[in-house]
């Protein structure tokens, strides 16, 4: 990807997610700077689809890898409050990154290739329908790090994450759909152990949420 896509993505991402999270004071805007109308506007989730765009013409789905973005200065913030030996490495970041993103990938792809029902390509045909994924403003309030010493973290929440998602036509590379969705990770009543078993199952629900969300909109165009 050229260094102005990467850019204009950047822009895009951060003004969205300023009306994601201050709705009160910023309202996200009714057209797109790529051409696209504002379907859905709540406090969490922003839509926008391309005017006239029939998703019953594709029945198949193409999956790219996904991206992921922790929230601005976390490693930095994190650290402020540790001890030398439970401090965030960059390597550990590098790690979760990886981690949370094959999860993702795994979610996505399992609930979109179900036995007996599987529209997903791995090369770009006719009527495919690209989905490009991202998770943006990660927040994890207890990660699971090697130290020293035994850490034990009660937490109510794994954290926070935003789905940042982008639907192309495969053939023409045009942009269809922009989602944009920002939830709670693990929001438990009472104070919860965090260890890497809890946080991945959390993260796993959310994402598991979001992709069922997506293949219940993809199979309602298809029953058109």
């Amino acid at each position: 990807m050229k260094k102005s896509k990467v850019i204009k993505l950047s822009i895009i991402a951060v003004s969205l997610m300023l009306a994601v999270g201050c709705q009160s004071t910023t309202e996200a805007p009714q057209v797109s700077q790529d051409g696209m109308q504002l379907k859905v506007n709540k406090r969490s989730t922003i839509a926008y689809k391309k005017e006239g765009v029939n998703f019953s013409e594709y029945n198949k789905v193409l999956i790219l890898p996904s991206q992921v973005a922790f929230k601005k200065n976390w490693q930095r913030d994190y650290n402020r409050s540790q001890s030398s030996s439970a401090r965030i490495k960059d390597k550990d970041v590098l790690r979760i990154k990886e981690g949370v993103a094959k999860l993702f990938d795994d979610v996505f792809k399992e609930e979109f290739g179900k036995i007996g029902d599987n529209p997903l390509v791995e090369k770009v045909e006719a009527g495919t329908l690209v989905i490009k994924p991202a998770i943006i403003n990660l927040d994890v309030n207890a990660p699971d790090v090697q130290s020293a010493g035994r850490v034990t973290t009660y937490v109510n929440e794994a954290g926070k994450a935003t789905l940042f998602l982008e639907l192309y036509d495969g053939v023409s590379g045009e942009i269809l759909a922009r989602i944009i969705d920002s939830e709670v990770v693990g929001d438990n009543m009472s104070a919860q152990w965090a260890n890497r078993v809890s946080n991945t199952a959390d993260a796993k629900r959310t994402f598991r949420k979001w992709a069922k969300a997506l293949r219940v909109k993809y199979d309602q165009a298809q029953a058109k």
